[in-house]
């Protein structure tokens, strides 16, 4: 027998702002009352205060995060179920199965697409109208979690094999660490000789994870490739610029890719031009962390851009590429959000400022000695063994 689902009074719980603006916007699109919140605490408070049936909360926050607020909902009888559903980027099966003891109903993976949000809501509303039956599916989610991660590892371990090797262009050192999230991601990195005087590299980061993330990883990959030749035609017309070849390159990358792109998907990249006879260096960012420049003499890190909208997220997007002029000994640093959002046992992140000082110590050693100790400090900053939340990528690059 079937009953009427009731009519839905939803808390959203980010510490981001701007995904507790894209999920309040779009339930209040479908009738929906909505309440935010911007920790576990003030969530509770609202949970006390007002008639709500569904929470959507993120899993990592500052205070009282939503494992903790899940658990509180539940410890606490209530006259009408609260559907939970966590808003999460892992995918480990210990975290689901933690989650799920914890309470959770369902699970959105960020970065969430408004068709998948719209299909989960209607799985709450059949739960809500009938508020039954929900320790079977719960056992059931697990199970296919659980095939899902079997079959995903042995893809994220056939597109290891894709890594470049470290290695040298010319003058040019590259040395990296990559560590792979517990799903197929969406990182990817590149080095390669354009001709015998230009070098290209870029790091990329697809957003979500899942085969669909590295399957646009792994074609990103290809379109930049076969650009190789087009590329090298405009760098060796007169008067090229090596800045104004970069930011075109990443300005056709744009429109080709929303041209064939029918997902959701999105992604950003650092895109790197380098010429081995001046040193110069053009950096275009398209959403991408700002790379890092060392400079060997001042032993400075200096930041690189200032942002620029990822690749997919409109048309007619002009980027514009930074130009800088390497000295001996100089270095850049290239990394994906991984790095600086690693979080401990206590959900803080490594941030910017641990990396840069962990990079700055190792000064002009080897590359591979920066690599190592990187690694090393975020093994030591997460203190688990467990696979991590994202993709961790880390690229070095010496002149």
């Amino acid at each position: 027998m079937m009953f009427d689902p009731p009519p839905i009074r939803a808390l959203v719980v980010d510490d981001d702002p701007l995904i507790l603006r894209l999920i309040s916007f779009f339930l209040k699109s479908k009738g929906y009352a909505v309440f935010e919140a911007s920790d576990g605490h003030d969530a509770l408070r609202l949970l006390e205060a007002e008639d709500i049936n569904l929470v959507i909360t993120d899993w990592v926050m500052p205070g009282m995060d939503g494992l903790a607020l899940c658990q509180a909902v539940r410890s606490k009888p209530r006259d009408a179920y609260v559907y939970l559903m966590m808003l999460t980027s892992r995918g480990n099966a210990g975290s689901l199965v933690e989650a799920m003891e914890a309470g959770v109903d369902d699970f959105l993976v960020k970065p969430f697409s408004p068709p998948e949000l719209g299909a989960r809501l209607h799985a709450a509303l059949r739960v809500l109208a009938l508020e039954a039956g929900l320790e079977s599916r719960n056992r059931k989610l697990a199970e296919a979690y659980n095939q899902l991660s079997r079959e995903l590892d042995i893809a994220r371990k056939m597109l290891l094999g894709l890594l470049p090797d470290p290695s040298s262009i010319g003058p040019v050192s590259f040395n990296w660490f990559f560590k792979a999230s517990s799903y197929v991601g969406g990182d990817s990195f590149d080095y390669f000789p354009i001709d015998g005087r230009y070098t290209c590299f870029y790091v990329v980061d697809v957003a979500g994870h899942g085969v669909s993330a590295a399957m646009l990883a792994f074609n990103t990959r290809n379109q930049i490739r076969s650009a190789v030749g087009q590329i090298a035609a405009l760098l060796t017309q007169p008067g090229s610029d090596i800045g104004a070849v970069a930011a075109a390159s990443v300005t056709e990358f744009n429109r080709r890719f929303m041209q064939m792109n029918e997902t959701s998907l999105y992604f950003t990249i650092i895109f790197g031009i380098l010429d081995a006879e001046s040193g110069r260096v053009a950096l275009v960012q398209a959403g991408h962390p700002a790379p890092l420049y060392f400079h060997p003499g001042r032993r400075s890190m200096e930041p690189i851009g200032e942002g620029g909208l990822p690749i997919g997220f409109l048309d007619e997007v002009e980027y514009e590429a930074n130009v800088l002029q390497l000295e001996p000994g100089s270095r850049l640093y290239l990394y994906s959000d991984g790095v600086t959002e690693c979080a401990n046992g206590a959900g803080e992140l490594f941030g910017r400022e641990r990396m840069e000082e962990v990079l700055r110590e190792c000064g002009a050693a080897p590359l591979d000695h920066a690599a190592q100790s990187l690694e090393r400090a975020l093994q030591q900053w997460r203190g688990s063994a467990e696979a991590y939340d994202d993709d961790v990528t880390f690229l070095a690059l010496a002149y």
